[in-house]
């Protein structure tokens, strides 16, 4: 089934939406942990880059500033997030996980 213009459209802006997404991630945890932005990948793990839990907090409020969310973030359990438009949590650890978490925020706060 070959697609439309429309769903071509519609796939390049949801791809460059997660781009977004992850750059404004890494860019916070850069400015948060002082990092250079060039040595965050989506697989780094916050413990990994020395982030303690009060970096978690900043990294955390910085996110919610910018993408205008509430992360459901317990300090406690700081590898985990519920998540309100789900009945589960999604892992906290790595820069994709919190990617990944902040998208699933948008959609569920645009109602997708």
């Amino acid at each position: 089934m070959a697609l439309s213009d429309r769903d071509v459209r519609v796939q390049t802006l949801d791809m460059s939406d997660d781009l977004e997404i992850i750059n404004a991630v890494r860019s916070i945890i850069s400015k948060s942990l002082k990092i250079p932005v060039e040595r965050l990948t989506p697989d780094s793990r916050l413990d990994e880059l020395g982030a303690e839990s009060l970096d978690v907090i900043e990294i955390v409020f910085g996110l919610e500033e910018k993408f205008d969310i509430s992360i459901p973030f317990n300090a406690d359990e700081k590898k985990r997030v519920a998540i309100p438009d789900d009945s589960g949590e999604m892992q906290f650890s790595t820069i994709g996980d919190i990617a990944n978490v902040v998208e699933r925020l948008i959609e569920a706060k645009a109602g997708r």
